[in-house]
């Protein structure tokens, strides 16, 4: 008799039940955030290779980087105008390409920008993944 009243009255107590259901809902509501903030960050430092890119085109079209430019020297002057102008990550990391491309007889400089970004999430320091994008920039 007092197994089946100790059983009964543990069943019907509250006390605890305020930290077990903060417990159930703690663990995914901080990695919400968390996802929230690094997606976030991703976010940034695409648009900050956005406007990087934007900068090294900008220069080549009002003639601070010659158009008919040898293509090491244009894709050196490239590369330094992007790292220049690039705040929100490491500039060294970043990997930079300059290639030729002629679309409809117009002949163009393609700028491709690559940048690994690793997570700041705990335990997913390991993971990351590349941020990448391009830009045309007419020569002719």
């Amino acid at each position: 008799m007092t197994l089946s009243l100790f059983l009964r009255r543990a069943w019907r107590s509250q006390s605890g039940a305020t930290a077990v259901e903060f417990a159930l809902v703690c663990f995914p509501l901080l990695l919400l955030v968390l996802g929230v903030i690094e997606f976030g960050r991703a976010f940034y430092v695409r648009n900050d290779m956005s406007y990087a890119a934007d900068v090294a085109a900008r220069e080549v079209l009002i003639g601070k980087i010659a158009r008919d430019a040898p293509d090491s020297e244009a894709q050196a002057k490239l590369a330094s105008a992007v790292r220049d102008s690039f705040d929100s990550g490491d500039p060294a990391r970043l990997e930079i390409a300059v290639t030729k491309q002629t679309v409809d007889g117009i002949d163009f400089r393609v700028l491709s920008i690559r940048y690994p970004l690793e997570f700041l999430l705990p335990g997913m320091t390991e993971t990351s993944f590349s941020l990448a994008l391009s830009r045309r920039i007419p020569i002719g």
